[in-house]
């Protein structure tokens, strides 16, 4: 089974993000054709940044004894 790499899986959906807020800048018409998908990778953006921000504080050091 892959390991999924959530650091670089969020990093293109903020690009995606980027190019459809600025698409959408340049057009009120690609404003409301873009809305639901802005939505939709906004609500991926929040789901993947709680799985980094899970995984960085399960992490446990290693105690030197």
């Amino acid at each position: 089974m892959r390991t999924i790499n959530t650091v670089q899986i969020l990093n293109h959906v903020k690009d995606m993000i980027n190019v459809l807020e600025y698409d959408s800048s340049r057009s009120p018409g690609k404003t409301k054709a873009n809305a639901q998908v802005l939505v939709s990778l906004l609500q991926l953006e929040e789901h993947y940044t709680k799985i980094n921000n899970s995984k960085a504080t399960t992490k446990k050091k290693m105690e030197v004894s």
